[in-house]
Parts: structure tokens; C-alpha cells; sequence
């Protein structure tokens, strides 16, 4: 009783700290007025909207300089938000950080004050891709610029450095990794002296959320930058980032050792992107991004986002299987291979890049029409990072993640040593599990920034679909599947998600369906139903490491306990599992595939015999299952239209047999001649109709597989018969019971009495009786 008191205050503190944050936003949205950018944070005194406005609009004497670049150097006529001011802030020698979305423009913000100030600016960028990136745009617009990295040659390495100290400049922006920082005294004596001779004019950090460690992408070299303030204390410095909160903020302004520094912060929102997600049907989704990339997607450049290195091989060479021009790239292949297909990329000669997150930050291709997460990202900032890589020209383009079951537990154990890494995943799989609120007010409240739903134009799947959605109440659900997890611990036995589902789904080990209530969710709905439970803490992670990987189990959550109390309820919002009316071209395949499956299952046998106690523990089986169905299919899906198909399974009497296997021993000599047993087989002929009005059985004899059937296995396919005859009009009945007071009926599908069946193996009825479920279950998928 305690532990349920506790359990039921830690849920009003939540619920009240839920509500106390939603009142601070409104307050701050109030003060939004008075914010030198789209952040929902007040600004500090020190920079008020009247100094934004000054650096916005005031004349400086670089001014025309920086006007007469920007046309003649960048090609470009107007400034975007919020660059003139941090262009001019750099220029007065003011320390900056400043938070803007991809594709608008950070680079230009400390590459065309270095163009237009003597000496050169140090850049340290985290990934070479993004260098390289860099340096080609700048090199097509004659901009010169160097790198220093693992991958420079000696000869280069030594022009880069004497050229530090020339006076005459003869590289105007300088490349290096936080790494080349940490470990080369060479470089940093090199910029000690060109500090010395005044040739160091300018700092600039890419990314600059590396530095925290509560920053998606943290990177150990980044804590040591702080090194470059205190050693060149007048040269200014300029943070860049696109998803940075205002704690990652607070965190690296102490790492790089700024005093003071101004933050401009640009709102998030890309209007240009649609955002999207979509569920699995299984686990390899190369074949839908495959057809995707074919229709909607044809001679246009794009990206696929993978999990691992492995991934970006396998599916690279997937797409090539089907015509598609895709290459890999990950970190762990040779520089010049990355080189090559980031240039071919660029330059259109390859459609697609399969990448892990070593292709990310930075990369400049303007006119990129999709990014596909084949994998979830590990948290919100990384997916926001990644798919601003489309639409950086400001056309159309669409950002699409596939969400899979068990992406999630792969990715938790391999962010499982962060701090902060189960939390930020925890907010991803929400995005991607949340059905009724703009995709884009889920950033906005990640980012700390107030949204209007009516901001989006659509440009999501949500706000395009509407209320596709239903609210269900699974308390009942829920007390179910934490009572199989409770069940395991009792036993000291550990179980996965992917075990937890198979388990409630009654496909588990025998020893526990005998004591596990099966439901009658959908699979779909069934890792819906325990991502949820995950989600608002009900169950909880449990690692195990072991000397190769490490092992997700669920294990009951801090509110697990609340599920005794009879009064609790659960509910969650689950997608619509909507059904669109069939084309007459439709129905006629679905009564084609109908016919033909029944016929699979009707494959006589006389093997085996089914034994009568068995006969009626299937019976109660496959009563349990269709009154399952029934209540499935009368609250889930819209109904269409009905086929009824009435199988019957017309025997031959042993009398029969027996004239027809005289006739044939008559009429040819090779069977005279050989053995009984080695016959070959012929089909007992049966008639399956799809109205059940218009069912006739047309008998006709032949040989059995034996050509002598016995009387018991006469009476024992008599019984099966009988059965699949009384089931099949019992589910007749039920679906004209819950569909008559609606709309015309559904599409029904005969699977339960099927599903329940257990024959023996290596037996015909049994292969027919499993292909039926198995055609029958895509049949419905495919329609659905």
C-alpha cells in the first residue's frame, strides 16, 4: 500500500510539473517581444532589441566592403536574418554564439568577415566530411582556403604552416579538427606567433555543441578549446550551431572560457521541409525506400540515414540491386574513398549517399530532395542535424524516418554509457510514436521555443492527415503485459521487448502460454501498446553486459504498481487503421486468392490421425479466437464489403476408392506391376465457393496416396470436415451479427479456425492448413 501511495504522488508531481512548465512557456511567450530572436528565453540586459537593431541597420566602415563580397565573392544580393548583425558583431570583435537552422547561412557569417579583414580565420570543425564540404564550395568561388587533418600530406602540412606566419596572407580561412588542437605543439606554436603578429584575426567554432556534454554529438577534444581564449584573450570568438538548448549554451560558454558572449538565436522552423514518419512493416525497409526513391524521388540527390557501418554497406548495395546509383559512406573508409563519393555526390554522378552519422554536420548541397532515416536518430537534436541537409535552396523537400520496434533497443544500448542518451532517445521514440501534435511543436518544445500549430501549412503528416487517430483505454491491456513481465521476474528469468511481444501474442515458450492471457491486438498495436509503457514509466530499461554486447530487458517501471489500483486508467492515441473501399479489380483478386488458398487447405490426407481429445481442445481454441475477431474487427476497422467463403471438404467413400484403384489396375500395366506404395500421388478433387448460397461439391474420385484408405482415416476426415464446415458458418454468422447495424460488412477473412489448429508435422492438411494462415495474413496486409 505504500509503494502504491508513493507511485500514485510521484504521478501528480509529474502531472503538476508538466503543468508548471507549460505556464512558464506562456509567460515567456508574453516576453517574447523583447528577444533579439526566436527564442521563447528573455534576453540579457547586456543586448537589448535596440543594439540587435543597431548591428542590424547602422552604416560601419567595413560596411561596403562586406556588401561589395557578398554580390561579387558569394553571389548573393540580400543578407538572411540575423546574419548582417552577427557579421557585424564578428567585425567589432565581439565574442558570439549563435543558433541557427541548417541551411540558412552560418557559414557566411565568419567566412565573409575573414574575407574581409587581413590575416586569417581558424576554423575547428568536427567531421573532414563537413571540411571537405566546405572547401569545395569555396574553392568554386575562388575563396582560398587550407586544411590541416590526419589525412594532409607533409608537403602540405608544411605550406599550410609556414603560410601562418606570412604577412602577405596567402590563405584567407584555415580547417583544422579539435583533435590537430589537442595534440600538434607545432600548430599551436604557429599560432602563437601569428597571434603575435597580429595575423590571427578571428575564431570560429562549427558545431559548437560538441563542446557539451549534454550536446548531442559530444566530443572529448572539444573540452579542451578552452585553450584558445586564454591563450589569444583579444582574438574574438564565434560559436555555431543549429541545435543547441540554452543549457548546451551555458555549458560551453564555461568549456571555451568566454566571458560575456552574445547569443543570437534564429527560429527553427524550415517551411520548405515536410516532415514524416512512417512504421515499419518489417524490419528491412529497403524495399518501400527503394520504391520511393524510384517514383517520387527520380534523378533528384538525396540521403539515407543508417545505424551502423554494416547497415551502410547492406543497404548501398540493396539500392544498387534495384537500379538505383548509391553509395556508402561511413567513417571507417580510407579518406580518399570518402572523398570520391562525397565529390560524386555533389556533382550528380551518384543519386543517393547511404551514410551513418559520419556524413552529417555541414554538408552544403543545396539542392538535396529527401533525407531517409532508414534507422531512428538517437535523440531530436541529431535528427533535426541530419534532415536540414534537404531544401537548403529553399525548394520543397521531404524528411522521412522509418520507426521499427526494435530500432529503439539497438540504439539504447549503444548510447546506454551517456549521460544523458536514454532521455534524449526517450524523446525521439516520442516524436515518432506521437500521432495527434504537429511534428514541428515537438521541436519547438525540445528547442525551448514557443509554436502556433497553424505555423506549419500541413508540411507535416500530422497536421496533413488530420485527426487520423482514436483514443483507446488499454488499462486492461497494460495490467496484462506488466503481469507477464511480473510473471518472468518471479520466475528470475529476463525478457526483451521482442520476447515480451512474442510472448503476449501467444507465440512464446509452451511453458508460458499456458499461464499468459494472448491478446487480441495486432502486432502493430501490441509495440505501440509497450512503447507507451515505456514511455510514461511503467516499465523500465535493464542492461546486462556481457564481454561482446549488451542486452535490453524490460523490467517493471516506478509505475507499474499504480495498475493495482482499480480506479487507474491508461489511455494512449493509436492510429486509425483505416481500410479504402476496393476497386472491382481489388475484390477479384481478393476472391481469386480466397479460392486458392482454401484450395491449398483442403489437401486431403490419410497419414496421420487426429486423435479426439485433441479435436476438442482445438474446438474451444478457435471459439476463443473468433469471438476475438469479431470484437477486433467490429471496433478497429471500416468495414468494405464481404466475402463469405464456405469450404467444404467432400470425401470419398472407401467402396469408391477402392472401383476406381480396380478400374486403374485394369486399364494400365505399370501399375499392375509395381507396389502399392510407390503410386504416385493424385489430388483429391474438391470445390471451394466464394458464396456460400452457391456452394456445390462436385465429387470426383481418384486414387489416394496410398490407393488403400482405411476406415479410420475415412472417419477422422470426416470429423475435420464436419468442424471446418460448422466453424466456417460460425464466423459467417458472427461477422453478419456485428455488421449489420453498420455499413454492409467487411472484408472477412477466415483465419482463426486455422490460426488454432495444430496438426503434426510433414502432413499435407498441416502445410495447407499454415500456407492458408500465411497468404491469407498478407492478403490483409496488402489490402489493408
Amino acid at each position: 500500500m505504500v509503494e502504491l501511495q508513493i507511485s500514485e504522488l510521484l504521478e501528480k508531481q509529474t502531472k503538476l510539473n508538466s503543468r508548471k512548465n507549460k505556464l512558464l512557456q506562456n509567460l515567456e511567450g508574453a516576453c517574447s517581444s523583447a528577444q533579439p530572436s526566436g527564442s521563447s528565453k528573455p534576453p540579457k540586459p547586456s543586448f537589448s532589441k535596440q543594439d540587435l537593431e543597431y548591428y542590424e541597420e547602422s552604416d560601419f566602415s567595413w560596411s561596403k566592403e562586406v556588401q561589395a563580397k557578398l554580390c561579387s565573392v558569394f553571389q548573393l544580393s540580400n543578407f538572411r536574418p540575423l546574419q548582417r548583425a552577427a557579421i557585424n558583431l564578428s567585425m567589432s570583435g565581439k565574442d558570439l554564439f549563435l543558433v541557427m537552422p541548417t541551411g540558412r547561412g552560418k557559414s557566411l557569417c565568419y567566412q565573409l568577415p575573414a574575407l574581409c579583414s587581413k590575416g586569417f580565420t581558424l576554423v575547428i570543425a568536427p567531421l573532414v566530411s563537413l571540411m571537405e564540404d566546405q572547401l569545395m564550395y569555396l574553392k568554386s568561388v575562388d575563396v582560398p582556403a587550407v586544411t590541416l587533418n590526419a589525412s594532409s600530406t607533409k608537403e602540405d602540412s608544411k605550406h599550410v604552416l609556414a603560410g601562418m606566419i606570412d604577412k602577405n596572407s596567402p590563405f584567407k580561412l584555415l580547417y583544422v579538427t579539435p583533435e590537430k588542437i589537442a595534440k600538434s605543439k607545432l600548430l599551436m606554436s604557429k599560432l602563437d606567433k601569428a597571434y603575435n603578429m597580429g595575423l590571427l584575426t578571428r575564431i570560429a567554432v562549427d558545431e559548437v555543441h560538441c563542446c557539451s556534454q549534454w550536446g548531442h554529438d559530444f566530443r572529448p577534444d572539444y573540452k579542451l578549446l578552452g585553450i584558445l581564449k586564454r591563450q589569444f584573450p583579444k582574438v574574438p570568438l564565434v560559436g555555431l550551431t543549429a541545435t543547441a538548448t540554452s543549457n548546451v549554451l551555458k555549458d560551453c560558454q564555461k568549456i571555451l572560457c568566454v566571458q560575456e558572449p552574445i547569443t543570437l538565436t534564429a527560429p527553427f522552423n524550415r517551411p520548405n521541409l515536410y516532415y514524416e514518419v512512417r512504421f515499419k512493416d518489417n524490419e528491412d525497409c529497403t524495399d518501400q525506400i527503394a520504391q520511393m526513391i524510384r517514383e517520387r524521388y527520380k534523378n533528384q540527390s538525396g540521403i539515407v540515414y543508417v545505424f551502423s557501418q554494416k547497415d551502410a554497406a547492406a543497404v548501398a548495395t540493396d539500392l544498387q540491386k534495384k537500379n538505383i546509383l548509391a553509395q556508402p559512406y561511413h567513417a571507417n573508409m580510407e579518406p580518399s574513398d570518402k572523398s570520391l563519393v562525397h565529390q560524386r555526390w555533389s556533382s550528380k554522378k551518384i543519386q543517393v549517399v547511404v551514410a551513418t552519422v559520419a556524413f552529417g554536420m555541414g554538408i552544403d548541397k543545396a539542392d538535396v530532395r529527401f533525407v531517409i532515416h532508414h534507422t531512428i536518430s538517437k535523440s531530436i537534436e541529431n535528427y533535426y542535424q541530419e534532415s536540414g541537409r534537404a531544401g537548403r535552396d529553399d525548394g520543397s523537400a521531404d524528411c522521412i524516418v522509418f520507426f521499427g520496434f526494435a530500432d529503439i533497443f539497438r540504439i539504447s544500448t549503444m548510447v546506454v554509457m551517456e549521460n544523458t542518451g536514454q532521455q534524449k532517445l526517450q524523446n525521439m521514440v516520442a516524436y515518432c510514436q506521437n500521432v495527434d501534435r504537429c511534428r514541428r511543436a515537438m521541436m519547438a518544445i525540445h528547442f525551448d521555443e514557443v509554436w502556433n500549430d497553424d505555423e506549419c501549412n500541413q508540411m507535416c503528416d500530422v497536421c496533413r492527415h488530420g485527426n487520423d487517430y482514436i483514443t483507446m483505454d488499454i488499462t486492461k491491456h497494460a495490467r496484462d503485459v506488466v503481469t507477464i513481465v511480473e510473471m518472468a521476474s518471479s520466475m528470475d528469468e529476463k525478457l526483451t521487448p521482442l520476447k515480451v511481444c512474442d510472448a503476449w501474442l501467444g507465440k512464446g515458450p509452451a511453458k508460458h502460454r499456458k499461464t499468459i492471457k494472448v491478446t487480441s491486438l495486432s502486432r502493430l498495436e501490441v509495440e505501440s501498446v509497450i512503447i507507451h509503457l515505456l514511455l510514461h514509466g511503467y516499465f523500465s530499461e535493464d542492461f546486462s553486459f556481457t564481454p561482446y554486447t549488451t542486452h535490453f530487458y524490460l523490467k517493471l517501471g516506478r509505475k507499474a504498481a499504480l495498475l493495482k489500483n482499480g480506479n487507474h486508467s491508461i489511455t494512449m492515441k493509436m492510429r486509425r487503421r483505416v481500410m479504402s473501399p476496393a476497386t472491382d479489380e481489388t475484390q477479384e483478386q481478393v476472391e481469386t486468392a480466397l479460392i486458392d488458398v482454401s484450395n491449398v487447405a483442403i489437401q486431403r490426407h490419410n497419414k496421420t490421425k487426429i486423435h479426439k481429445n485433441h479435436q476438442n481442445m482445438e474446438k474451444r481454441l478457435a471459439q476463443n479466437h473468433i469471438e476475438s475477431l469479431a470484437s477486433e474487427a467490429s471496433e478497429y476497422i471500416k468495414p468494405t464489403s464481404v466475402f463469405e467463403v464456405n469450404v467444404e471438404v467432400n470425401l470419398v467413400e472407401e467402396q469408391n476408392f477402392e472401383s476406381e484403384e480396380e478400374k486403374g489396375l485394369k486399364n494400365s500395366p505399370e501399375q499392375q506391376s509395381s507396389s502399392p506404395k510407390r503410386r504416385q500421388k493424385q489430388p483429391l478433387t474438391q470445390n471451394c465457393a466464394a458464396n456460400a448460397d452457391q456452394a456445390k461439391a462436385d465429387l470426383v474420385s481418384a486414387p489416394s496416396e496410398l490407393s488403400i484408405i482405411s476406415a479410420a482415416a475415412v472417419e477422422e476426415l470426416h470429423h475435420l470436415r464436419s468442424y471446418y464446415s460448422k466453424q466456417l458458418r460460425r464466423i459467417n454468422c458472427i461477422s453478419h451479427e456485428h455488421l449489420q447495424s453498420s455499413q454492409p460488412g467487411m472484408l472477412t477473412c477466415m483465419r482463426e479456425p486455422f490460426k488454432s489448429l495444430r496438426f503434426p508435422l510433414r502432413t499435407t492438411i498441416a502445410r495447407g492448413a499454415r500456407k492458408l494462415w500465411t497468404r491469407v495474413s498478407m492478403r490483409r496486409k496488402l489490402i489493408q
